[in-house]
């Protein structure tokens, strides 16, 4: 006992850490919903406890068969009872554990509980010799038969979306014949010839052999649906009680990771027919049961290794029943029990339910590289512990022998010890030096000294049986005394610089009109200025803007000219030309741009160039792109400077006396600011506007045109009185033709007499109407 609860204390510690993934369990115990197995496997270690059932209710499994004079649903003939079943429930109930072995074996014990009450109230009536007490021992429960089960799943690779199984079942008698319901929990508890059934279980034990396929479309990335295909046999271990196959078919679609559902066909087919119902002529009815149920449940995955299962199961054969099958063998009525007029095994609604938990007893490794799943950084991958679970890189490439530097990096050279040795710096290289770079030839001019790359590589040794020394002439035959160069040759890279030897030999004086000076690089034309060496890259990254050494050294005029002059290029050995500063030397720009890549022109979008194309005055680059200088850089705008059109300004305080044109005092200093505003603010100060005048429909539509329009010119007259340039304003009368409001009231017609203030747009002139009053 105490082994016992170790166990189950370690499971539910281990729970927490190790807690399965979210596969639904079935009433077995095993991969599966409801009856049908999957052909997955718990995994190994896996621990599983169950606690699932059915509840049914209502009376259509029990029917009286009025057409044949059998107006009751139960009978016991030995008190002469003959009774209605009302208020029936039944529970079954499905309780076990299991635990998975090596990822392809399942073990599990599953235990049943069953419980079934209904009253038996008479319905003798005044038949004479009928026993009008209600049924006795009603109200039953008891254990059924405990059922050991094994799967073993084919050893199929875990990427593969199809699994297959089989599965095997063994039940043992638990049950007792004295303590028996009336709902008729499987078809194999019913005895073919002599007309009786074990609700909850017979003396005989039960054999079913089985195979599962399970299709994954998760595992190509379709979707989280799982297809679960069944069939088999059941097989009872005594002749006198049924055998029969058996077929289901699942769905679970998991719509989120604590949540799935499913969908069950599970069907047993009756085989043997079994002829209790003997006529009173002495022949037989055989029977006939049609077997066919659909259940449909939700399951939530929670995290701690509890599922919660929820459904139901609905009947959908056809009303075929067992006739007088013996029932409810219990104390009450143990002499005889109690005889079912019309019973059949499925009930026609059951509510599905109940509890899971599932739990790892030992670390998983699913891909069994030694790396717990917990710690693994490539679970579904065969690793390598020191890559944290994920797989290894090939240790040599090139294979030369030479590991990749990532073999020391990681502390693994003693890993691969059998496979290679050393740093690799030429990875991509097979080689032939420790190294593991290629050798190149030691002394291409065959003059038995080597070039100079053997000494700064360390390799003369290497190479002692084919050069030695340091051949300063490494593209022309020479002795090693004069270090790889021809004695009669002073200068053999032609640079006008005197090989060192000319010097170490003391012979300058000798070929003073051949060359001068001491050449560092004799083997390469260069510049004097460079020492006879050539010039490092002077751009780069190719953009003709000069690297920052090129200016240190002060070779600017000398790289810029090379590009036109030939003979200067030819002089100071240049290659490439180029000029200017490059501010951005690891990026390819424009020279205009001081070598950086050039800014988006236009951030807003609105087809006017921001500050830095005009400042740079590189707007023929950007033709057709954006023009002008957008003063709202941030915002797109549609005014002509690139800002949001501005709304049509209203002039307040603008009035003039009936009739008349002249602006007054008070319009005047009104007018002023307006002026000073337009002259000043940078939202204004280069924008066109356009002065607008209205007036209510009051008199005639021609002399209210042109007052409209000598007002908006005595208007506009004052503004450039007060300084706004004559170019940037134009003035307009509408007269009554743009009304605001409605004119048939006062306060309309005053809303309708006024002076606007337009701005004008490359879309708008701002010499029409803009109101969007429709009233009048």
């Amino acid at each position: 006992m105490k082994r016992v609860a170790m166990g189950l204390a370690l499971a539910l510690a281990a729970s927490s850490a190790f807690a399965g993934h979210a596969n639904t369990i079935n009433k077995t115990g095993f991969v599966g919903v409801n009856k049908t197995q999957s052909a997955q496997s718990l995994g190994h270690s896996k621990l599983v406890f169950t606690a699932l059932g059915d509840y049914t209710f209502g009376n259509s499994m029990f029917k009286a068969d009025p057409e044949n004079n059998f107006h009751y649903a139960m009978e016991n003939d030995y008190y002469g009872q003959k009774a209605e079943v009302a208020n029936f429930s039944g529970i079954s109930a499905y309780v076990g554990l299991a635990i998975g072995l090596l990822d392809y074996f399942d073990i599990g014990v599953t235990l049943p509980v069953f419980y079934d009450q209904f009253n038996g109230n008479s319905v003798c009536g005044e038949e004479p010799g009928c026993n009008g007490a209600p049924l006795a021992g009603t109200k039953v429960g008891y254990i059924g038969n405990v059922t050991a089960s094994l799967k073993a799943r084919a050893p199929i690779p875990a990427d593969v979306p199809i699994d297959f199984a089989a599965f095997f079942r063994y039940s043992f008698k638990t049950s007792k014949n004295s303590k028996q319901g009336v709902w008729i929990r499987e078809p194999e508890y019913i005895a073919k010839e002599v007309g009786m059934a074990f609700p909850y279980g017979t003396a005989k034990s039960v054999m079913t052999v089985g195979a599962a396929l399970t299709f994954d479309l998760s595992k190509i990335d379709v979707m989280p649906l799982l297809v679960h295909v069944n069939g088999g046999y059941r097989m009872s271990m005594d002749k006198a009680y049924m055998s029969f196959p058996f077929a289901s078919a699942a769905l679970e679609f998991y719509v989120l990771d604590f949540l799935s559902f499913f969908g069950e066909f599970y069907m047993d087919i009756q085989t043997e027919d079994f002829v209790w119902n003997r006529q009173a002529d002495g022949s037989v009815i055989p029977e006939k049961l049609d077997m066919k149920q659909v259940t449909g449940g939700a399951v939530f995955h929670l995290p701690i290794g509890l599922d919660i299962q929820l459904g139901a199961s609905v009947y959908v054969g056809n009303d075929n029943m067992v006739h007088f099958a013996r029932v409810m063998e219990n104390e009450e009525n143990f002499l005889t029990g109690i005889k079912a007029t019309k019973t059949r095994v499925n009930p026609q609604l059951a509510l599905f339910g109940g509890l899971t938990w599932s739990g790892f007893l030992a670390p998983q490794d699913r891909d069994g590289d030694g790396v717990a799943d917990a710690d693994d950084r490539c679970p579904d991958d065969y690793g390598h512990r020191l890559n944290g679970g994920c797989p290894m890189g090939n240790p040599d490439s090139d294979e030369d022998g030479v590991c990749d530097a990532w073999v020391s990096e990681k502390g693994m050279l003693d890993e691969f010890r059998n496979v290679c040795e050393g740093i690799d710096q030429c990875p991509t290289e097979k080689g032939n030096n420790s190294n593991g770079c290629p050798s190149d030839d030691p002394d291409p001019d065959k003059d038995g000294v080597c070039d100079s790359w053997v000494s700064q590589k360390g390799q003369l040794d290497q190479f002692k049986d084919i050069c030695e020394g340091i051949d300063q002439c490494p593209a022309e035959a020479g002795t090693l005394v004069n270090n790889g160069c021809p004695e009669d040759n002073p200068d053999p890279d032609g640079d006008g610089l005197c090989s060192p030897w000319v010097t170490d030999k003391n012979k300058l004086d000798q070929y003073t009109g051949v060359c001068k000076g001491y050449d560092m690089c004799p083997g390469e034309a260069g510049a004097a200025g460079n020492k006879g060496c050539p010039w490092d890259d002077p751009d780069s990254d190719g953009d003709g803007v000069c690297d920052e050494w090129v200016v240190q050294k002060k070779l600017g005029y000398y790289f810029e000219k090379a590009a036109e002059d030939e003979a200067l290029a030819k002089e100071w050995f240049i290659g490439k030309s180029c000029k200017g500063l490059d501010k951005c030397p690891l990026e390819h720009g424009v020279p205009a741009y001081d070598g950086c890549p050039l800014p988006d022109p236009d951030l807003d979008k609105d087809g006017v160039c921001d500050a830095w194309v005009t400042e740079k005055n590189m707007f023929n680059l950007y033709e057709g792109v954006c023009a002008g200088l957008d003063r709202c850089p941030n915002e797109a705008g549609d005014d002509g400077f690139g800002c949001p059109k501005k709304k049509v300004e209203k002039l307040e305080g603008i009035s003039f006396k009936s009739g008349s044109a002249t602006v007054n005092a008070n319009a005047k200093r009104i007018l002023k600011g307006i002026a000073q505003k337009l002259k000043e603010d940078e939202a204004y100060k280069d924008l066109k506007i356009v002065i607008q005048g209205h007036t209510d429909n009051r008199g005639k539509a021609k002399k209210n045109l042109k007052l409209s329009d000598r007002r908006a010119k005595a208007v506009m007259k004052q503004l450039t009185k007060f300084g706004v340039a004559k170019n940037r304003i134009k003035a307009v009368g509408l007269g009554s033709t743009c009304p605001v409001d409605d004119n048939s009231t006062a306060d309309g017609r005053e809303m309708n007499r006024r002076i606007e203030m337009h701005f004008v747009t490359p879309e708008n002139d701002g010499m029409k109407c803009e109101s969007n009053y429709v009233g009048d």
